[in-house]
C-alpha cells in the first residue's frame, strides 16, 4: 500500500480526489500534473514510484466536475503508457453534483489536451461528446465541426483535392478494386442500410465520426496558434534594442 506524504487523505469521502495508476516511470511529475491541470484547478498532487517501471498519483481537485473529467481520461496515453484513472473513494462517483455551466465543455478540454501533444483515443473523445450532449453543451462542438468544414472547403478550392482524388480514382480504378475486395459484404451492408434502424445508425455513426474529426481539427488549430504566438514572441525579443 502506498504511503502518501503530501496529499492528506480526507477522513470523509470526497468525489474530488482521484487515483491514477499505470503511469510510466519515464513520466515526470510536471508532465503528469500538467496533463490533469487541463481538467481543472488542482489543490494537491502527489506522484510516487510503484515498482521499477510504474508510478501512481493522487490528484485532489477543487471541483467535483474536474475530477469527473479526469476519470473520463482513463486509457489516455502519457509518455509510453496508458493510464488508469478512478475516484479514490469508489462510492463517491455517484454524487449528484451537476456540472456547472461556466465549466468548459469536455470536448474543449480534450482539444486542449491533444494540442499540448498528449495522445487520446477516439473512444475518450466520443465519451466527452456524450457527456456534453447530456448536459446540453453541444454548441462548442458544432462550432468545431463548422470550422473544420470551412477549412476543408478552403483547401479543396485552393488545391482541388476532390478533383485530384477523382482523377486518381478514374485512372487507377481504386474504387472498383475496393468494391471487388469487399464483395458480398457491401451488398449486405447496403441492404441493412435500407432499413429504418440501419439508416438511423448510419446517420449517428457519421455524426460521431464528424465530431471526433472536428475535435482533432480544433486541437491542431490550437497547436498552430501556440506556435504562431511563440514565433511572434521570439521575433519580438530578437528585434528589441539592447539596453
Amino acid at each position: 500500500m502506498t504511503n502518501w506524504s503530501i496529499v492528506k487523505i480526507p477522513a470523509t469521502a470526497t468525489p474530488n480526489l482521484v487515483f491514477v495508476s499505470n503511469i510510466s516511470a519515464a513520466a515526470s511529475e510536471k508532465t503528469v500534473k500538467d496533463f490533469f491541470q487541463f481538467c481543472g484547478k488542482i489543490q494537491e498532487f502527489e506522484l510516487q514510484k510503484e515498482g521499477d517501471d510504474r508510478q501512481v498519483a493522487l490528484v485532489l481537485f477543487e471541483r467535483e466536475s474536474a475530477a469527473k473529467t479526469a476519470c473520463m481520461l482513463t486509457n489516455a496515453m502519457i509518455v509510453d503508457s496508458q493510464i488508469s484513472v478512478r475516484h479514490y473513494f469508489e462510492d463517491s462517483e455517484a454524487s449528484g453534483e451537476n456540472i456547472p455551466q461556466e465549466n468548459k465543455p469536455k470536448v474543449t478540454v480534450l482539444a486542449e489536451i491533444l494540442s499540448a501533444g498528449y495522445s487520446l483515443q477516439d473512444q475518450i473523445i466520443e465519451k466527452g461528446l456524450e457527456i456534453d450532449a447530456k448536459y446540453g453543451l453541444v454548441g462548442m462542438i458544432q462550432s468545431y465541426v463548422e470550422a473544420a468544414k470551412a477549412q476543408a472547403k478552403n483547401l479543396d478550392e485552393k488545391f482541388h483535392v476532390t478533383a485530384k482524388a477523382t482523377e486518381l480514382d478514374n485512372k487507377y480504378h481504386v474504387q472498383d478494386r475496393v468494391n471487388a475486395a469487399v464483395g458480398q459484404g457491401i451488398d449486405y451492408s447496403n441492404q441493412a442500410l435500407q432499413t429504418a434502424p440501419g439508416q438511423k445508425v448510419a446517420v449517428v455513426a457519421a455524426q460521431v465520426k464528424e465530431q471526433i474529426a472536428a475535435v482533432h481539427y480544433e486541437a491542431k488549430r490550437l497547436q498552430d496558434e501556440k506556435k504562431a504566438k511563440a514565433a511572434a514572441a521570439a521575433a519580438a525579443s530578437t528585434e528589441a534594442p539592447a539596453s
